[in-house]
């Protein structure tokens, strides 16, 4: 009997000792590749791919690069993270320098989600959550949308440079700056870029940019709504008199932005995956009645 129930012990903390490790193991980051001609590299990354759609199966420990056009990336509600902590100690931050960088004052940043060329444009990224990276998102190329995202827990959460391109319906939200923007070619900024229906909570900047040269006071003032409709901003302390869900007043980020329409409701809707049992939440439902039926049995053998 006591053999049996020396068993159930040992058994009981392989169990836990397994479900331990694998909390707190941390495999390294790695990138992941969505090729020119369309393959994954590599090949066994959580992604299932059917023709140009690439959707997310599983959680995933990485940096995704993209260097195929007019394709959908489907997050399916699942999250690509990355390894930043919340800690920015020793990294300059976009738009505060430093002036002129040299290799003693190059800090590596983790990108989440980046183009692998400057013809890569077309893409729809929708479905997918993106935390715990110096810039969540950089999109400095044309054409693309990017729509039903949550943006959360990076330094930057989308660094914005392209024109044409359009963010809606995305959770941005609990970084140190929401969105940056700064594009790549002069001119009357922003160059048709549409911002709208987005939730910026509790960021420690919702909205900024790079304005080295100063303030064009000619340049058009930059709307970011559709005309009828902004986005939410989560400090924005304005009324809605006729209750219609739109601010009385603009949702003024600086003297050159302003949103004119900003919504006095959240309608971002996080994405969520659909529930899967893990190793470990399985490995656990198995383990205990197994323990449960061998403590039972011994039980009743030494009351024989």
């Amino acid at each position: 009997m006591k053999k049996i129930m020396l068993a159930a012990i040992v058994f009981s903390l392989v169990v836990a000792i397994f479900l331990f490790a694998s909390a707190i193991a941390q495999s390294p980051l790695q990138t992941i590749y969505i090729r020119a001609d369309g393959d994954l590299d590599p090949p066994t990354a959580l992604i299932r791919r059917d023709g140009d759609l690439y959707t997310f199966t599983g959680d995933v420990f990485a940096r995704l690069n993209i260097q195929r056009s007019n394709i959908i990336i489907d997050g399916a509600g699942y999250t690509l993270r990355g390894p930043y902590n919340g800690t920015a100690t020793d990294i300059w931050i976009i738009g505060q320098g430093p002036e002129q960088f040299t290799n003693e004052t190059l800090v590596p940043w983790v990108v989440g989600i980046d183009l692998g060329h400057a013809n890569v444009n077309g893409l729809i990224i929708k479905n997918l959550n993106v935390k715990n990276f110096s810039i969540g998102m950089y999109l400095w190329t044309e054409n693309n949308t990017i729509a039903g995202n949550a943006v959360s827990e990076n330094i930057v959460g989308i660094l914005l440079s392209g024109c044409n391109n359009i963010i809606t319906r995305n959770y941005i939200g609990m970084n140190d700056m929401g969105i940056f923007f700064g594009v790549n070619q002069p001119g009357d900024e922003p160059l048709n870029i549409t911002l709208t229906h987005n939730s910026f909570i509790d960021n420690d900047v919702h909205f900024s940019g790079c304005f080295c040269e100063g303030y064009d006071t000619t340049e058009t003032m930059h709307t970011w709504d559709d005309g009828e409709e902004g986005n939410y901003w989560s400090d924005y302390n304005g009324t809605d008199a006729n209750g219609d869900g739109v601010g009385d007043s603009p949702y003024v980020i600086d003297v050159q932005n302003q949103d004119r329409y900003p919504l006095t409701k959240s309608l971002a809707i996080l994405p969520t995956a659909q529930s899967k049992l893990s190793i470990e939440i399985l490995m656990a439902a198995i383990a205990l009645p197994i323990t449960v039926v061998i403590t039972v049995i011994a039980y009743r053998k030494r009351k024989r």
